[in-house]
C-alpha cells in the first residue's frame, strides 16, 4: 500500500485491485474559473479574501499537477472573449491518454423564457446583449473541438450548475465525463465556500471522505461526501454523474489517514438553550470539538455527548402536497421524494425541469 500511495503521489499509473482507475496528476490540465465581481454593479459580488478557489489550485499543484498545465482566470480577466479563446487553447494541449479538468465559481443563469431551461455562466463583462455569457453549449463544443484526451472533469460551485450532468449525458459518445457540482440544474447555489472546500478535501485525501475506511478515496465516495456536506450545511443538494469510461470507482486520492470514530459527524448542539447544527472536528477523552455551522471559527469548542443530539429535520413523504417559497412567494407543489433531509418537489402547473431539492425552512403545509 505504501508503494502505491508513492505512486499515485508522483502521478504514476500503480496496479490497483479490481480494476480500479487512479486519476493521474501528471496527465491532467486544469481550466479554472473564478468571477467574483463583475463590470454589472447589480450583481451580487464576493470578497476576494478567503477565497477556496485559490486553495483548490494549490492542491492540485501539490498532487503534481505541472503549472504550465494549469490556467487561473479570476475577476476582471473572466471575460467571454478571453475565457472563450483561453479554454479552447487550453483544451487542444491535452494528450490523447490526458484528463482535463474544468472549475468554474462564480454566477450560474437560467433562462426562464424556453422551456428547455438552458444554462450559461456568467462572465465578467456580461450584459444584455445577445451572445454576451458563455452558454454552457459553447462550453461542450470547445470541449468536443478541441480536446483530443480521453476524459474530463466537470466541476462547478454557482447556481444551477448541475446542468453540467444532463448535458454530459449527451456529449458521451467519445469523451468520458465525471461531473461533480454544487447544485442540481433547476436549483440556486449558495454563495458560500463548501462545496469548493469538498473538492480540495477531495484532493488532498481527507479521510471523511474514505467512507469505507480502506484507504482510497473514489469519485463516488467523493460525489456522496459532497452530497451530504451540502445539504447538512447550505441545504441544497450537490450533483453527480459519471459518463462512458470515467468509473465511479475511480480512486481521485489515497486517503491521508484513518477517520477517527464519530468525527466528521453532522449533528445538533446544545448552546444557552438552543440546539444548532454542528460537525465533530475532533475527539478526545469522550469530548468534541465541534463547529457552529453558520458562526465563525472563534466559537469552536469541545462539548460533552449531554449537548449533542442527532440531526433529525421535518420531513414530508412522497405524494405530499405543500407550498414551496421561491424569491419570496409561495407556490403549490407536491413532494416526490426526500433525500438527506431535502425535498423534491414538482410544482404545479411548470414543467418536470424546474422540479427542485428544497429545505424544511422553505417548504410549509397548506393553511
Amino acid at each position: 500500500m505504501k508503494l502505491i500511495a508513492a505512486l499515485l503521489a508522483l502521478g504514476i499509473a500503480a496496479p490497483l485491485v479490481a480494476q480500479e482507475a487512479a486519476w493521474q496528476p501528471a496527465k491532467t490540465w486544469v481550466f479554472a474559473v473564478g468571477v467574483l465581481s463583475f463590470a454589472d454593479k447589480k450583481l451580487a459580488t464576493w470578497p476576494d479574501e478567503g477565497r477556496v478557489d485559490a486553495v483548490m489550485i494549490d492542491a492540485y499543484k501539490k498532487r503534481g499537477i505541472a503549472d504550465d498545465h494549469i490556467v487561473f482566470i479570476k475577476n476582471k480577466d473572466a471575460t467571454k472573449e478571453n475565457l472563450v479563446a483561453k479554454f479552447a487553447e487550453h483544451l487542444a494541449k491535452a494528450g490523447p491518454e490526458d484528463t482535463f479538468i474544468f472549475y468554474y465559481a462564480g454566477h450560474g443563469g437560467r433562462n426562464f423564457q424556453d422551456d428547455a431551461r438552458p444554462v450559461c455562466l456568467i462572465p465578467y463583462d456580461t450584459s444584455n446583449k445577445k451572445n454576451a455569457n458563455w452558454e454552457l453549449s459553447e462550453v461542450f463544443e470547445a470541449i468536443d473541438k478541441n480536446f483530443k484526451g480521453r476524459q474530463v472533469l466537470l466541476t462547478a460551485d454557482c447556481c444551477h450548475s448541475g446542468q453540467l450532468a444532463l448535458d454530459a449525458a449527451k456529449h458521451s459518445a467519445k469523451i468520458s465525463y465525471g461531473v461533480l457540482t454544487s447544485a442540481h440544474a433547476s436549483s440556486r447555489s449558495t454563495g458560500n465556500w463548501t462545496f469548493t472546500q469538498c473538492l480540495v478535501d477531495m484532493i488532498n485525501g481527507n479521510p471523511l471522505l474514505d467512507g469505507d475506511n480502506d484507504g482510497k478515496i473514489t469519485f463516488a465516495e467523493a460525489a456522496s461526501y459532497c452530497e451530504a456536506e451540502m445539504s447538512f450545511a447550505e441545504g441544497q443538494l450537490s450533483c453527480s454523474a459519471t459518463t462512458g469510461k470515467f468509473s465511479a470507482k475511480t480512486v481521485m486520492a489515497e486517503a491521508s489517514g484513518k477517520k477517527a470514530e464519530r468525527v466528521g459527524e453532522r449533528c445538533e448542539g446544545l448552546d444557552e438553550g438552543k440546539w444548532w447544527k454542528v460537525k465533530i472536528l475532533d475527539a478526545k477523552d469522550g469530548k468534541f470539538f465541534v463547529t457552529w455551522l453558520g458562526w465563525d471559527k472563534k466559537f469552536d469548542c469541545w462539548v460533552g455527548t449531554d449537548r449533542l443530539r442527532p440531526f433529525k429535520p421535518v420531513l414530508h413523504e412522497g405524494g405530499t402536497v405543500v407550498e414551496v417559497e421561491w424569491d419570496k412567494k409561495w407556490y403549490r407543489a407536491k413532494v416526490k421524494y426526500n433525500k438527506l433531509g431535502l425535498h423534491l418537489v414538482h410544482y404545479e402547473g411548470y414543467p418536470e425541469a424546474d422540479d427542485e431539492w428544497v429545505p424544511p425552512n422553505r417548504l410549509r403545509l397548506p393553511k
